[in-house]
């Protein structure tokens, strides 16, 4: 979504408000996401650009529902995400000595469309690593199923044959 600046330029007001919805298969040329991730609804993007005279700040609070599996169970889960997003706005490069250029939003045709930018930030922000929850026992290495509810293999007692000689010499030490 583009949106008009000319009224913040000309100093006619002295912020602009938005808070708008965004699909990422609307975005042209959008970043992808990771392969296991599915946006459950659209990127819901709310906030403000104010004049600084300047340059201009732009405060945006980004939230959007997600899908995705328990790395560790496979099982599905659901997430919400919610971050800020703040972004120097202007036309000229005087005012932007000493700030990194990916905080930037340049001004082009009279105003800003940052719509790739908030799909960059919400695929940063997706957390690298997914749990249904803290405590979650994964699946067994030996059957392959959830740990604790469907696997009975933790116990019985398998041992690497290469340390059986071990196991033979505590035995008798037991005995």
């Amino acid at each position: 979504m583009k949106l008009d600046l000319t009224q913040l330029m000309n100093k006619r007001i002295p912020s602009l408000s938005f808070d708008f919805s965004l699909r990422p298969e609307d975005v042209a040329d959008a970043p992808a996401l990771p392969g296991d991730i599915t946006l459950r609804t659209p990127v819901h993007v709310a906030g403000q650009i104010v004049d600084n005279d300047g340059y201009m700040a732009l405060h945006a609070q980004v939230s959007v529902t997600y899908a995705t599996v328990c790395d560790r169970c496979l099982d599905p889960l659901e997430n919400a995400l919610s971050f800020p997003l703040d972004r120097i706005v202007t036309a000229g490069a005087a005012a932007v000595e000493n700030i990194d250029e990916d905080d930037i939003l340049w001004i082009q045709e009279g105003g800003i469309d940052f719509d790739r930018e908030i799909l960059e930030a919400v695929s940063l922000e997706l957390p690298a690593y997914h749990l249904c929850s803290e405590d979650c026992p994964g699946l067994c290495d030996i059957c392959g199923k959830k740990r604790g509810r469907e696997c009975t293999c933790g116990e019985k007692k398998e041992i690497d044959p290469r340390m059986e000689i071990f196991q033979k010499l505590l035995d008798k030490m037991e005995k």
